[in-house]
C-alpha cells in the first residue's frame, strides 16, 4: 500500500476537505476530524477544529485541550472554521472561536480550512491576522466575490456544485477541489471541472499538486 503520509504525491488526485475515508490508493484525502473526536491512530491526513456550528461556551476549553495535538504531523491543516451567519450558535462566540483558531493555526504553521456562509466581509476583515495560507471550502459566490477574495489572498476549494462562470475565472494557482461529505469520488468532481475550465484532468492533477506542495508539504 503506498505511504500517503511520505510519498511525493504524484499522479495524485487530491482531496482537500472530506468528511469521508477512502481506500483508494491514487486518492490522497484530508480527512476533517471535529475537535472533540479521537485522534486517528491510522495512516492518513486530517484536518481539525471546530466549526461554527458547533461554537458553544466550551469551545474554548476544547481548544485549550485540542492544542497539544496540532504539532502532529499527521495534522496538516486547521479546520474546518469559520463564521456562518445563519447557523443558530451565537455570532460573537462564532467570532471569538474562529479568532483563537486562527491563532492556534498561525503558532503551528498550518493553514486552514474555511467555512463561511454569509460572512465575506467579516471574514475579509479577518484575513490580517492570518499568517498561513486560507483555503475557503465549497466555494460557490459570484466571479466578483471570488476576485476581492483573490486578491486578499485566500485560497478556493470547489466541490460537487460550484458557480460555473467563477470556476472558469478561478485562477489555477489558487485552486482546490474536494468531496466534502458528496457520495462521489474525487475523480468525478476532477472531470467535471476539467470539462467546465475545459482543460485536461491531467492539467489540473498538476497545478493542485503544485498548490498543495506550496501551501502544506513544505510546512
Amino acid at each position: 500500500m503506498r505511504n500517503k503520509q511520505n510519498d511525493l504525491y504524484f499522479n495524485m488526485f487530491i482531496d482537500i476537505h472530506t468528511h469521508n475515508t477512502t481506500d483508494d490508493d491514487n486518492v490522497l484525502a484530508i480527512i476533517n476530524l471535529k475537535c472533540h473526536e479521537p485522534f486517528p491512530t491510522k495512516e492518513g491526513l486530517y484536518s481539525v477544529g471546530i466549526h461554527p456550528w458547533d461554537v458553544s461556551e466550551h469551545s474554548q476549553t476544547e481548544l485549550f485541550s485540542l492544542c497539544p495535538h496540532l504539532p502532529n504531523k499527521q495534522i496538516v491543516a486547521i479546520g474546518e472554521i469559520g463564521l456562518d451567519k445563519i447557523s443558530d450558535s451565537d455570532w460573537t462566540l462564532q467570532n471569538a472561536v474562529f479568532e483563537t483558531q486562527i491563532k492556534m493555526a498561525n503558532a503551528v504553521q498550518k493553514p486552514i480550512i474555511i467555512h463561511c456562509v454569509k460572512a465575506y466581509n467579516e471574514l475579509l476583515g479577518f484575513k490580517g491576522l492570518m499568517e498561513t495560507p486560507a483555503i475557503i471550502h465549497g466555494f460557490r459566490g459570484k466571479p466578483q466575490l471570488m476576485k476581492s477574495l483573490c486578491n486578499a489572498g485566500f485560497y478556493f476549494s470547489y466541490g460537487q456544485k460550484f458557480n460555473e462562470e467563477t470556476l472558469k475565472e478561478t485562477p489555477a494557482d489558487r485552486l482546490f477541489l474536494e468531496t466534502d461529505d458528496a457520495n462521489t469520488t474525487i475523480q468525478t468532481i476532477y472531470q467535471q471541472v476539467a470539462e467546465a475550465k475545459r482543460c485536461e484532468v491531467s492539467f489540473l492533477e498538476q497545478m493542485i499538486e503544485t498548490n498543495f506542495r506550496k501551501i502544506i508539504q513544505q510546512r
